[in-house]
């Protein structure tokens, strides 16, 4: 493949462009492309009518036929949308990735969301492969790419469940103020759509649009609370239910839930600062081994030959993997507290 990429370089910018400078065109050509036909698809997939959105976004109520997805409309990429997330689901895989798209914000199917990703590793995959012309140097990178796109999501994710923990006590505030203004519930979670920031507002407003497409709202909220995964909006929910079958003055309940949470997010955040330096020290002692790895690995493969070629090199390798993992685990015990 390389001498067929020289050659091909050598007929179209000259035998003075084949080197390490013609691979770096190469590469840039790739990312380019790649990017190129992205936005041309998002222009294409742009031009929907507003009556087809709106009647997929009802379909999933209204027991109609659900929007196939993006990718899905091209007839070569449905079939390995489908599969993708048949294997998911045949691996009990395909809710966590359904929940960590929904928790990121990303309205794409989790079919799609491995499409896409596979997709980008076998971009730079071929990229990797044009620079060093080197095929383990193209599988590490394109599994490189698949690991960081799935912490990336996760990242994402995360950061979204934690700043709707964050939110919280003033979400509730804003309710309890809300009933003792003398609005309903309905009216109280139509302000807190409005007023709260996001995805405080994204998910009330979610509750409500079920709420008047038919659900009730516990079932609603729950639902909420699940798909954000906050065991304190699950208490939350709890003591709505409660008050909705044997009476209370609710605005008093989620006042003092609020000030509750409010005092251990202040406790848990100086618990943070107080162990901050271990989970840094975490950070770098474990990213240090495989960072240099990679280094040596892109830069100068003849030094660590004598490692991935010997029955010893090997054996001390998975050793070292055992050694540490043991003390990040151990270290990450030392460091969490519980609040």
């Amino acid at each position: 493949m390389n001498a067929a990429l020289t050659a091909a370089m050598t007929l179209v910018l000259g035998a003075d462009a084949v080197g390490p400078a013609g691979r770096a065109f190469a590469l840039v050509a790739v990312v380019t492309g790649g990017a190129a036909i992205f936005m041309l698809v998002s222009v294409i997939l742009g031009t929907q009518s507003v009556e087809r959105n709106l009647e997929s976004r009802l379909s999933a109520y209204t027991g109609g036929v659900q929007d196939e997805g993006v990718l899905a409309k091209f007839r070569l990429l449905r079939r390995f949308v489908i599969r993708a997330e048949r294997l998911a689901e045949r691996r009990g895989v395909l809710g966590q990735i359904e929940n960590a798209l929904e928790q990121a914000n990303l309205a794409i199917r989790p079919g799609e969301a491995i499409a896409g990703v596979f997709a980008g590793a076998l971009v730079f995959g071929v990229a990797a492969l044009i620079v060093t012309a080197d095929p383990a140097a193209a599988l590490i990178v394109g599994t490189l790419t698949v690991a960081f796109t799935a912490a990336l999501i996760a990242a994402v994710a995360s950061q979204q469940r934690r700043r709707f923990e964050d939110q919280l006590p003033d979400t509730l505030n804003l309710l309890a103020t809300s009933l003792r203004a003398g609005y309903s519930m309905l009216q109280a979670l139509e302000a807190v759509s409005q007023e709260a920031p996001d995805p405080t507002a994204r998910e009330f407003r979610r509750v409500l649009n079920e709420i008047r497409l038919g659900r009730s709202a516990t079932e609603a909220l729950q639902d909420s609370a699940s798909r954000m995964e906050s065991l304190d909006f699950d208490w939350v929910v709890l003591a709505f239910t409660i008050q909705r079958e044997v009476g209370g003055n609710l605005a008093e309940v989620l006042q003092t839930t609020s000030e509750t949470m409010l005092h251990r997010g202040r406790l848990r955040r100086e618990m943070r600062a107080l162990t901050a330096e271990g989970r840094i020290s975490a950070v770098v002692l474990g990213a240090t081994p495989f960072v240099l790895f990679g280094f040596l690995f892109l830069g100068n493969r003849s030094y660590l030959d004598p490692m991935l070629e010997s029955r010893v090199g090997v054996i001390a390798i998975i050793l070292a993997l055992g050694l540490l993992g043991t003390g990040l685990v151990w270290l990450a015990r030392v460091i969490r507290i519980e609040v």
